[in-house]
């Protein structure tokens, strides 16, 4: 099969509300102006990732969807809070917001992804489920140290309450002038 026909996609749920995507802005335009080479997510494609599905046969992706449609969840709020990168130590590859789970909400969703994917023949990623949303993506390494102590003036940076009514399956299509996501079912809350 040639890779034309593969369909890489995500779960998400989206970061919407106006107020915090204006401050996200806020924060990404002080993170350019630190010098740093970074390459900014658009307002418009903030999003919570819980499961990078990768490049996928229209087949795997009708039983992806059908496994999504099971995913039960009310209605919930996430707490967007503090500034942070990975993967840590010397290097910093991506610029992320902390998202908070105080409902549980989040968490339940993706274990109910885990019991529904695996069988179908998604792993889910070794390390532990952390939620957060990746702001700007670090393409070189200049100015490292002034990014490091503007993330570390805003680490406890409030951001607001994110309401989560619906989860997404999101298609990804990777062009030079950065991804084009859009939407290939959603899944709304009770």
């Amino acid at each position: 099969m040639s890779s034309q026909n593969l369909i890489r996609c995500f779960i998400a749920v989206e970061v919407s509300d106006p107020a915090i995507v204006e401050k996200i802005s806020g924060v990404q335009s002080k993170l350019e102006s630190t010098g740093v080479d970074i390459k900014l997510v658009e307002p418009n494609n903030l999003h919570l990732t819980l499961w990078f599905l990768g490049e996928i046969t229209e087949l795997k992706l009708r039983e992806v969807m059908e496994a999504i449609k099971k995913v039960r969840f009310g209605k919930f709020r996430l707490n967007l809070k503090g500034l942070g990168y990975f993967p840590g130590g010397g290097r910093i590859n991506v610029v992320w917001v902390g998202v908070e789970d105080p409902s549980g909400s989040l968490r339940s969703i993706y274990l109910q992804l885990v019991k529904l994917l695996e069988p179908i023949g998604f792993r889910p990623e070794e390390r532990e489920f952390t939620p957060h949303l990746t702001i700007g993506r670090v393409k070189s390494a200049k100015d490292k140290a002034r990014l490091v102590s503007f993330i570390k003036s805003v680490e406890a940076l409030e951001f607001g309450l994110q309401p989560v009514e619906r989860l997404f399956l999101k298609r990804s299509v990777l062009t030079p002038r950065g991804p084009i996501y859009s939407n290939l079912l959603t899944v709304e809350g009770e």
